[in-house]
């Protein structure tokens, strides 16, 4: 596999991606409203060849064969990956590759290149975006599902945000157009982006829904600790904190409790672009 993204092939192709297996079911269960949020905007797909980039375990790749299009599905996590060709049985549609969206060469010019929270981890995006534009049909179109601002998405952010005072000093804040979940919060910035790569009719749609992030306190606290941006962080934290740390989580939650579960709320951009050029 040609990659030019060797951070996030070392960082999903580990351990990352076996975390997210692991939950898999939580997750695609999790996203449920914003997933249908970006397949409610592809509308027909019956004979469509679609690329799935950052396909993960296959959720979008499944629901998008499910209508009859035909689906490649890439990501750079083999665990990930694995996942889906298990869930996917004995079908050859989807088909599932690893390989790095910057470099992939479809077998067949597209009509859609669709992803869901997989567009906004690479290194050179502007780059990236002109050799996936150059896959597709003259035509053809590119949908995004992106996340909207950390205080946007209260779900990401407040676990991390608790638990920020017990963590060591750090050093000058993060780039916010570093890959990462955030990367593409910005629609002038993603404009940029898309626009340099050769599309146009560029179009952003705010999608906000109600997750369901667990069904107890305790439970959240052990999936933000897991998985996203407070995990990250909660790695991060001297073992004599930890106890303290966590306390402060559970009383961040405390606010979203509802008969349900914990809910919290989930911001994303569904973000389209049209290959005009031939």
């Amino acid at each position: 596999m040609e990659t030019v993204n060797a951070d996030q092939f070392a960082y999903w192709d580990g351990d990352a991606g076996h975390v997210w297996v692991r939950h898999q079911t939580r997750l695609d269960q999790l996203m449920t409203p914003l997933t249908q949020a970006l397949l409610d905007r592809v509308g027909e797909a019956s004979g469509l060849a679609i690329l799935d980039l950052g396909c993960g375990c296959g959720e979008t790749s499944l629901a998008l064969a499910e209508r009859g299009a035909h689906v490649v599905g890439v990501d750079l996590s083999s665990p990930m990956l694995a996942r889906a060709v298990d869930r996917v049985g004995e079908a050859q549609n989807p088909m599932f590759i690893q390989a790095d969206g910057a470099t992939f060469e479809a077998l067949e010019p597209l009509d859609l290149i669709f992803s869901r929270f997989g567009a906004m981890f690479f290194q050179s995006p502007a780059d990236a975006f002109t050799h996936l534009r150059q896959q597709l049909k003259p035509g053809g179109e590119l949908l995004l599902g992106c996340w909207q601002p950390p205080a946007e998405n209260p779900w990401m952010s407040v676990g991390g945000r608790a638990i920020a005072p017990f963590l060591p000093p750090s050093g000058p804040g993060n780039d916010p157009r570093a890959p990462g979940p955030f990367a593409f919060s910005d629609p002038v910035y993603v404009t940029e982006i898309l626009t340099a790569a050769g599309f146009d009719s560029i179009e952003f749609e705010s999608v906000c829904e109600t997750l369901l992030v667990a069904e107890n306190i305790d439970a959240a606290v052990d999936f933000q600790c897991e998985l996203g941006p407070a995990a990250r962080a909660f790695k991060q934290l001297p073992e004599e904190v930890v106890q303290e740390a966590l306390a402060s989580m559970k009383q961040a939650l405390g606010p979203f409790v509802t008969d349900q579960g914990i809910e919290m709320s989930g911001s994303i951009w569904s973000i389209k672009a049209v290959n005009q050029r031939g």
